[in-house]
């Protein structure tokens, strides 16, 4: 992936990736950088969550994107990162994985930007 790959808002703007900081973890709660694997012993889809916490995705409290099932994995986890500071020049951080290469936006993305400042 490209540093000068772009997102859109909902106004059709292009948003950098390296402007498009992460909402859900603040950097204070941040462990590292997260891969977990899960096969599904329901369906057998096999998919992978990234995170910013060791801990946050586990079989118990993960969901199948396919079949909606809960609980029933095999759960594998790697451990990309453990700098606890985001590392704009790494190749583990999310946003380097995340699309993979060649993806395709889908039409029903919805990207939620944040207001800079203007003071």
């Amino acid at each position: 992936m490209k540093d000068d790959a772009n997102h859109f808002n909902q106004e059709n703007q292009p948003i950098p990736v390296l402007e498009n900081r992460p909402v859900g973890v603040k950097e204070k709660e941040r462990e590292g950088v997260f891969v977990n694997g899960f096969i599904c012993q329901n369906c057998g889809l096999h998919f992978n969550l990234f995170s910013w916490k060791a801990n946050r995705h586990r079989s118990d409290n993960t969901y199948c994107p396919e079949c909606g099932s809960k609980g029933s994995f095999i759960h594998y986890r790697k451990v990309l990162s453990t700098k606890r500071v985001r590392d704009n020049n790494s190749n583990d951080e999310i946003f380097r994985n995340v699309p993979l290469e060649g993806s395709q936006l889908m039409k029903d993305s919805i990207v939620i930007s944040k207001q800079k400042d203007s003071k």
